[in-house]
């Protein structure tokens, strides 16, 4: 997975980008001021013609990225609801267990959903704090397993064991589900590409207002101030764990709760 842009405050990356185009913006008219005078009609026209395109070529951009990235974030509001429902209702068909192993199962699922929580807080590029996390949460499902196969010598029925069987294989496919959606990423050079395309477009935009003998509009840097924004909320969007825009986590936290109060009530 790419990880650019974690580390980057969204209020630092809209001001840089803020700044970097309103610098091309009047580079553009600086240029077009010092050569406006050999223009004739023709290259006018095909000036204006080059500012179309760019404007259609970021459009473009802007749209697939904006979609691509909303996409991401609902793929990984999905993946999130499915684990925090996989967990829980692994942990009430847990209670059906054998007595010899229904508790230590109930206190590692427990002990999984709590690691869940606190890998969801952690930032994605923070490897140092993020991998030990991922690590203890694959040995707890070896451990649900081998207790499975413990609880199979038991009780092999359908409507005990078996549904809970059922309910750890879903466990465990929502968070292979959820590990691939958070590392769906916009490719970083798509992203450039747009900035890119942001880049020829404010170029040009001062270059004909230049040549037109005039200063780039109040409207013209509005709009550009306003499409630097969108920029940035579709990094926030397709960059998990970053920013100010984040899958909420309401799901997780309110079943780690009602377990937590299971537990203490028994």
């Amino acid at each position: 997975m790419e990880q650019y842009f974690y580390n980057v405050n969204s209020f630092a990356i809209a001001a840089i980008m803020i700044f970097i185009s309103l610098l091309i913006l009047y580079f553009g008219y600086w240029l077009g001021r010092k050569k406006s005078s050999v223009f004739t009609d023709p290259m006018k026209a095909q000036i204006t013609t080059s500012q179309t395109a760019f404007l259609g070529l970021f459009s473009f951009l802007m749209a697939f990225s904006f979609g691509a990235a909303l996409h991401h974030f609902d793929n990984r509001s999905e993946a999130m609801m499915e684990e925090a429902s996989a967990i829980g209702t692994t942990y009430l068909r847990a209670q059906m267990l054998p007595e010899s192993v229904k508790n230590d199962t109930l206190n590692l699922l427990k002990s999984y959903i709590d690691i869940r929580v606190q890998t969801v807080q952690i930032p994605i590029n923070n490897a140092f704090e993020r991998d030990p996390l991922l690590k203890e949460a694959s040995l707890i499902r070896i451990k649900l397993w081998n207790l499975t196969l413990k609880a199979l010598e038991k009780d092999d029925r359908v409507a005990t064991t078996g549904l809970y069987i059922q309910a750890l294989n879903e466990l465990m496919d929502s968070y292979d589900k959820r590990d691939e959606a958070i590392n769906w990423n916009i490719p970083t050079v798509v992203l450039l590409s747009l900035t890119f395309a942001l880049a020829l477009w404010a170029w040009s935009v001062g270059y004909s207002s230049a040549i037109g003998s005039h200063m780039p509009s109040r409207i013209v840097i509005a709009f550009m101030i306003s499409v630097v924004i969108m920029m940035s909320i579709i990094i926030d969007l397709d960059r998990p764990r970053r920013g100010l825009i984040q899958v909420s986590q309401k799901n997780m936290m309110d079943l780690k709760n009602e377990i937590e109060l299971f537990q203490a009530e028994h």
